[in-house]
């Protein structure tokens, strides 16, 4: 059962990913609001385990690709996902002032989190159809190119409605916070051999 508070933030962010603005007022913006924010991770989990499984399924039936044991692949995932979960929140904490973000920082972070749920969910459907044989992988490639578009947008639309910055700002920290999640799993990847 899903806790009344994350149930309200989940509904929140996905109003939000609507265009609803009055989504933002579902969401606990006090400093255990914040602490509780970072437990969306528990409700991301599922969903990325999904991707993981599939993503490991393909490397496997990819006869060309070399990989390392099961066990460096899933600890691989396992790094990648925590570094990605925290990296991005602690690179803004340090540079908030520097950004003058002090006062937003929070409630950016706690609607990201709750948002990165939603922003999880549709690739993990494709990728479950990919894994099940229901779509190819070229056609499930293409429908999740244009995921990539759709959440990139709704990360652009909470960077506004949080931080209320320029658009150069809220493209920069878009792209940087893509630009960071790449770079990790490229590091992480070849530190265990993929």
């Amino acid at each position: 059962m899903i806790h009344p508070a994350a149930a309200n933030a989940l509904k929140g962010a996905f109003e939000l990913f609507l265009g609803r603005r009055d989504g933002l007022k579902r969401f606990d913006m006090s400093v255990d609001g914040f602490w509780h924010s970072f437990r969306a991770v528990l409700y991301v989990l599922p969903f990325s385990a999904i991707n993981t499984a599939v993503e490991h399924r393909l490397l496997l039936a990819d006869s060309i690709v070399q990989t390392g044991s099961d066990g460096a692949f899933l600890a691989a995932r396992i790094v990648d996902f925590a570094l990605d979960w925290i990296t991005m929140p602690l690179l803004l904490a340090l540079f908030a002032r520097q950004l003058q973000i002090t006062r937003s920082y929070a409630p950016y972070i706690v609607v990201r989190n709750w948002a990165s749920v939603i922003m999880v969910i549709p690739q993990s459907l494709i990728a479950l159809m990919i894994g099940t044989g229901v779509l190819s992988l070229e056609i499930g490639s293409v429908l999740s190119l244009g995921i990539v578009g759709v959440m990139l947008r709704y990360h652009y639309q909470i960077v506004g409605l949080t931080l209320g910055k320029s658009v150069p700002f809220k493209l920069g920290l878009v792209t940087v916070d893509v630009i960071l999640s790449l770079v990790l799993g490229q590091v992480i990847d070849r530190l265990f051999g993929f």
